[in-house]
């Protein structure tokens, strides 16, 4: 009896609606920009949303192909992190912390 009741508890624990899904994981029109390689003296992408800049937590979410041009509008789905990144790059002496967030998905607009 109790593998059932906790096989019942996991299942129900687990699902979620997809109003749940989507506000966990927003999607919006954004804007990249594309710094430069890192080992190269650049500082990769950075993405703008509502007029506010972040740092990718994982920037090989993004396709190499954003990377043809300095600005690129997408359609981006993403999740917010709560901390920020601190990533030296670039030829600024100072670290650059920006608020984090971690990419779902990038496509072009």
């Amino acid at each position: 009896m109790k593998p059932l009741l906790l096989l019942a508890l996991l299942a129900f624990a687990s699902c979620q609606s997809p109003s749940q899904q989507e506000a966990a994981n927003p999607q919006t029109i954004a804007t990249l920009h594309w710094t430069g390689e890192i080992a190269a003296d650049g500082c990769g992408f950075e993405i703008e949303i509502g007029g506010e800049r972040y740092l990718p937590e994982n920037e090989e979410a993004i396709p190499d192909k954003f990377k043809q041009q300095e600005i690129s509008l997408v359609q981006l789905k993403y999740e917010p992190l709560p901390n920020p990144i601190d990533r030296r790059c670039g030829m600024l002496p100072q670290p650059r912390v920006m608020p984090a967030v971690r990419v779902i998905s990038v496509d072009a607009q």
